[in-house]
């Protein structure tokens, strides 16, 4: 076969992927974990996909990608971890023999070429494939979910707050009588400027009648 479908991606061979505008011959799998930790990671092309059939078995087949794979050590391949970038020497091959992945295990890549460097050529950079039909979200948020019982905060005006602190930052306890007489007095205040407004509302209008 020249195509194949597989964990949401299409496949294709070099040689399909050479005439058509889209590349999707890279692929790549993950292998064991070296000394320092990280996955091993390897890069190729599909050149062959390939079905094998049981004899005696009914429906009893496997599908496999034979690539040709870049070197996975850090002459062939390098990871700049500061910006996420993953670059492979595509003129680099390696040397095991190891064509065949099932698969089940492969993922996508495209490579990209350096167009102005000339001293890149042997260069390409990395970059995964998405998913066919399927969004990925890195950074997720946590969803707030609404309580039974509403609780309501009360809100300060932060210039007032400053406004109402002592110069040398000193605390003075107050008492809830105290805090009961400044609220009457502020309601009476609220209530004499009503008033006042009224009073000013009505000798607004006499005047305006003793005018006509």
């Amino acid at each position: 076969m020249n195509k194949y479908c597989v964990n949401r991606f299409k496949f294709q061979t070099k040689e399909v992927s050479r005439n058509n505008k889209t590349n999707n011959s890279g692929v790549y799998i993950q292998g064991d974990v070296d000394g320092t930790g990280q996955t091993i990671e390897y890069y190729g092309v599909i050149h062959e996909i390939i079905e094998v059939r049981y004899s005696g078995w009914l429906k009893k087949k496997i599908v496999l990608f034979r690539c040709e794979w870049i070197d996975p050590s850090h002459r062939g391949t390098k990871v700049d971890h500061q910006y996420n970038i993953i670059k492979v020497k595509h003129t680099r091959k390696y040397i095991s023999y190891v064509p065949f992945i099932n698969t089940q295990n492969a993922k996508q890549v495209y490579y990209a070429p350096y167009p102005l460097r000339r001293n890149k050529t042997d260069w390409w950079v990395v970059i995964k494939s998405k998913h066919v039909g399927r969004i990925e979200i890195d950074n997720v948020l946590t969803v707030a979910y609404q309580n039974d019982v509403a609780i309501v905060q009360q809100q300060v005006d932060v210039e007032l707050e400053t406004t109402l602190q002592h110069s040398q930052h000193i605390l003075e306890e107050v008492f809830d009588d105290e805090i009961m007489n400044v609220e009457e007095e502020i309601s009476k205040n609220e209530k004499n400027e009503s008033f006042d407004d009224e009073e000013w509302d009505e000798n607004e209008n006499k005047t305006t009648e003793e005018e006509e």
